[in-house]
């Protein structure tokens, strides 16, 4: 008979990853009128701006958001809550500013070569995303699942009737500003949620946040610069694309991974949300966690096995049927980067135990191997774009797996410490 805590976290996993699903099913629903509206270079500037956007949302957090777990404490959590909004308001301004004095040489050596036309919309994605972010880690402290997984849908909604809207009237950049406007509703419903179901303790207290905020320094000081080292070599790829090859190209590419690897990252992020709750709450019991994390694993590599092996026999020809013909470039790039993204579906969600486990340094080990991995294809700028996108993958393969082996490594430790306890 199953425990209540599994029957626990099954609920919590089912409740998210149908949030998530259903968030993915709109714009896969839209996604042959949208790839019929914008052409490559429309994906190319889109996917450009999305590598430097997920810069800077880890930057606009400074990933204060992933200690309001920790507090024993529900009104210090509350404080941390208010610290990190007003942590992301200044950081939003601060961004904008050095977007303004530092955008020209980002053009040139990104090779966005429209940028200049995106600042303040990265700036707001960037306010909006840090807001999202720290008000959902409360959610997930106080187990509002079906909330957030309301507020995916409202924000999969949102972006897609407004891409389709802003191409249906001829606006070039409909992807940027239907990108922005869902985010906009993703943070404005996250925060409405909160209010109605799991309000914030206590008033506003400007010295007691700012005393949580110095308390948990070390999120930013020592976390937050994996993670962006992190984003940095995960956006490379799109960045490499840029600057090698031209706007078609790496356009083909950016709309591959943007219909690949999204609904991926979705649903590991999704995961990885309740795996840390749920690993945080054994690890707090002294508890072990290896079996279950191996039971996580075994499904999660047979759903990676299959969706490598549909996209590998059958991805040209569903970019064909579902996107168009023009998308054909893309279909044949998806054989070749779906194994990569494959293997992010496996080790990416799991990454959070080490933060369970409270192994902050370890943390780094993944993002430095991961980064100077993505050193590699700079010197590779000869090759033919396909060759150059098995490098990626390739990369992306020996990296992740790599993560499998440190998260293995540290709950080996940790369940080993509690018998020789």
């Amino acid at each position: 008979m199953a425990s209540d805590t599994s029957v626990g976290f099954t609920r919590s996993l089912t409740t998210l990853l149908t949030g998530t699903v259903l968030a993915q099913a709109i714009p896969f629903l839209a996604a042959p009128v949208i790839a019929r509206l914008f052409g490559a270079p429309q994906f190319a500037l889109f996917g450009g701006m999305i590598a430097v956007f997920n810069v800077l949302s880890v930057l606009v957090t400074g990933r204060y958001e992933l200690a309001v777990m920790v507090p024993k404490e529900r009104s210090e959590a509350a404080h941390l809550v208010r610290g990190g909004l007003l942590f992301c308001v200044l950081a939003s301004v601060g961004i904008y500013g050095l977007l303004l004095a530092f955008h020209r040489p980002l053009e040139l050596h990104t090779g966005i070569v429209s940028l200049h036309n995106v600042l303040a919309v990265l700036a707001l994605l960037a306010l909006f995303a840090g807001t999202q972010q720290v008000v959902q880690q409360w959610l997930l402290r106080e187990r509002a699942f079906k909330a957030m997984a309301q507020v995916k849908v409202v924000q999969a909604l949102g972006i897609t009737a407004l891409t389709l809207l802003a191409g249906w009237l001829g606006w070039k950049e409909g992807l940027v500003l239907g990108y922005l406007g869902g985010w906009l509703l993703f943070a404005g419903a996250t925060v409405f949620l909160m209010m109605r179901t799991a309000p914030l303790p206590d008033a506003w207290d400007r010295r007691r946040s700012l005393n949580a905020l110095a308390h948990y320094k070390d999120w930013p000081l020592h976390n937050a610069w994996p993670a962006l080292l992190n984003a940095m070599a995960s956006g490379g790829a799109v960045i490499y694309m840029g600057l090698f090859y031209n706007a078609e190209t790496a356009g083909q590419h950016n709309f591959a991974r943007q219909y690949l690897l999204v609904p991926i990252s979705m649903v590991t992020v999704a995961l990885g949300q309740v795996v840390f709750e749920r690993m945080s709450s054994r690890i707090r019991e002294r508890q072990a966690i290896g079996s279950e994390l191996r039971r996580i694993v075994y499904a999660l590599v047979l759903l990676a096995l299959a969706g490598g092996l549909v996209v590998t026999l059958a991805g040209p020809w569903l970019f064909d049927l579902v996107f168009g013909a023009q998308w054909s470039y893309a279909g044949t790039a998806s054989r070749i980067l779906i194994w990569g993204y494959a293997m992010q579906l496996v080790a990416s969600p799991l990454g959070v135990v080490l933060l369970a486990l409270g192994r902050v340094k370890l943390t780094m080990v993944f993002p430095l191997i991961y980064g100077v991995l993505m050193v590699l294809p700079f010197f590779a700028r000869h090759m033919e774009a396909m060759q150059f996108m098995t490098l990626l993958a390739a990369i992306e393969v020996v990296a992740y797996g790599a993560y499998l082996v440190l998260v293995r490594s540290a709950v080996r430790a940790y369940d080993q410490s509690l018998v020789n306890a």
